[in-house]
């Protein structure tokens, strides 16, 4: 065979091969490189894919498109800075343990380092952000075809192994590109026969959960069966199964659940906001946790870890199924690494001990703070970014996912949303860094890989940083709903010390941006509109959950209102905590 029918042969193996392992899905960023990887896929009938101008744009979609299906999109790019585009959706999705696949075409080794057009060193470029980097050889018969697939094979494995993560191809082309027929009948082909005769993965990798050691289970039974004040802390997890074990754990030792939202269950009815408790001083030296057992990762607010060093309970215990070290503050006592639902499940039944906490009064005091937030949705009041993040809660409904940007939105989400859905919203956010690059995109990808309508709910500056995504919207399967909360400028550093400096604070911190969101929207065909009232934003934004067109919707405000109805309605509820610890 000539080097054009070896490349189009070897391509098509590759691309082949990633479908039966379950990465059938694309984000392609058009370049002259890729070509024999594009066409490939192109020509593939069992491949789906879509088309990215942007490579840093089509990494967070597959980031999101990862965090849906828990399997990884491969992201196809031309040589050079393309693959350098990735590398922020790459730390993300390293750090938050979600499954991806980047396949970058390369010059080979005569054009690296000698003043060629568009190279770059693309071997292990993402270092140790990926769970596998693997240089491929420029296409050849010297390489058996079997050692190729079995590479793409393990590259999947690798992706969806005990630590899910990114995995990095880097594959040499050599000119020309274009594709013609390869002979079938060669040498080279013929150890491949029977693989191209099936629809088979050239093989399967299985990952059986972790199940935990005996004596640990038994170890952490005793522990919380002794302990006088234990609580459960659920953090961010990749699993809703995981998520619900655990809270059917808390139910079943009567001990307080702190769900985070980025556990997924913040907005499940049967899950109490103790985020607003934690919150109080007061609170915490009242309750003063003895255990703390803390399940997945990361939480959003500062308050739990502020609570455990005042606390400094004798036990800290972790229990995440990756091996990773979780200690932010180097104060876990005993980690665990097993599978969440597992363990949650043989602790059971562990604990007889009456909860500390009168139930009446507890959930009396949650009532009143739920009736002090509504206070803030009366309907002729202006919408806010409380109101709007507690509006959305109630009114999305559970044939949508729901997408929230990091700074204020998913603070206030995690603070304010109601607790009102029976199932669960599939939710997400990039919690793993917590950037604000790639919003717009990872939330399309997330809703792809969901088949369903997002919400999406982000800040005036992480709508300008991933702006060119909204491209992607015309092209969706389904529609999004994207409020931006627009206080012209980064509206969390309103709250931090730095905004005393009145000196530089606004020119440096806060950076307003005057820029026209309904331009934006007009200029992408997209619908907008910008309530004024908590009646009115209801109202836009129930007829845009029904309707199959993605809309803008714009809540403007102004950043020095909006820190005084945060810190207002949090000495509100201050207030009610103290009335609770009265009793």
């Amino acid at each position: 065979m000539n080097n054009q029918q070896i490349t189009s042969l070897w391509s098509s193996i590759i691309v082949e091969e990633l479908i039966r392992q379950d990465a059938g899905f694309f984000c392609i960023s058009p370049g002259s490189r890729s070509t024999p990887l594009t066409i490939a896929i192109a020509r593939n009938p069992k491949a789906r894919w879509k088309m990215f101008v942007d490579e840093r744009s089509a990494g967070f979609f597959a980031l999101g498109y990862g965090r849906a299906t828990g399997k990884p999109a491969v992201l196809i790019c031309t040589s050079g800075t393309a693959v350098a585009n990735y590398f922020p959706a790459v730390v993300e999705a390293s750090t938050d343990f979600q499954p991806m696949i980047v396949l970058s075409a390369d010059r080979p080794f005569e054009l690296l380092e000698c003043g060629a057009n568009q190279t770059i060193r693309q071997e292990n470029i993402f270092g140790s952000y990926t769970r596998w980097s693997m240089q491929l050889p420029a296409p050849s018969t010297d390489t058996p075809l079997k050692a190729l697939l079995s590479t793409v094979a393990y590259a999947v494995a690798k992706s969806l192994g005990e630590s899910a993560g990114p995995v990095h191809l880097n594959q040499p082309f050599r000119e020309p590109f274009e594709p013609v027929t390869p002979d079938l009948n060669d040498p080279w082909v013929a150890p491949l026969l029977p693989w191209l005769e099936h629809s088979k993965p050239f093989n399967s990798a299985i990952v059986p959960e972790k199940v935990p050691d005996a004596g640990t289970i038994t170890m952490l039974r005793q522990l919380l069966a002794e302990a006088k004040q234990p609580m459960i802390i659920l953090g961010s997890m990749t699993s809703l199964t995981d998520a619900l074990a655990v809270s059917e754990l808390a139910n079943d030792l009567n001990i307080p659940l702190y769900a985070d939202f980025s556990s997924g269950l913040r907005m499940v009815a049967s899950v109490l906001p103790w985020q607003l408790l934690l919150q109080s001083p007061e609170f915490r030296k009242s309750f003063k946790a003895d255990l703390v057992l803390h399940f997945g990762g990361n939480v959003i607010a500062k308050h739990p870890s502020t609570a455990l060093k005042e606390w400094q309970p004798e036990h800290y215990i972790v229990v995440k199924p990756q091996p990773a070290r979780f200690s932010p503050d180097h104060n876990v006592t005993c980690r665990l690494e097993a599978s969440i639902a597992l363990t949650a499940a043989q602790l059971k039944g562990c604990r007889t001990t009456p909860p500390k906490l009168d139930a009446h009064t507890t959930e009396s005091f949650f009532r009143a703070v739920s009736e002090e937030i509504q206070a803030e949705l009366l309907p002729d009041k202006p919408v806010t970014d409380i109101s709007a993040a507690r509006l959305v809660s109630q009114i999305i409904t559970e044939q949508q996912v729901l997408f929230v940007s990091n700074s204020m939105p998913v603070r206030d989400m995690d603070n304010y949303s109601s607790s009102g859905h029976a199932k669960g919203i599939p939710t997400a956010i990039n919690r793993g860094v917590s950037g604000i690059d790639g919003i717009i995109s990872t939330s399309a990808g997330f809703a792809t890989g969901h088949q369903k309508p997002a919400t999406l709910m982000i800040g005036d500056i992480a709508f300008l940083h991933d702006l060119n995504a909204l491209s992607l919207l015309g092209t969706l399967p389904f529609p999004l709903q994207i409020i931006v909360l627009n206080n012209n400028g980064g509206a969390i550093f309103s709250f931090l010390p730095v905004s005393e400096c009145q000196d530089v604070f606004e020119t440096h911190f806060a950076t307003p941006q005057n820029y026209s969101i309904r331009s934006a929207a007009e200029t992408f065909g997209l619908d907008y509109a910008c309530p004024q009232t908590n009646r009115e934003f209801s109202e836009v934004y129930s007829a845009a959950c029904g309707s199959p067109r993605s809309v803008i919707i714009e809540v403007k405000s102004s950043r020095a209102e909006n820190v005084l109805q945060h810190r207002a309605l949090r000495g509100r509820i201050m207030g009610l905590v103290a009335k609770y610890l009265d009793h």
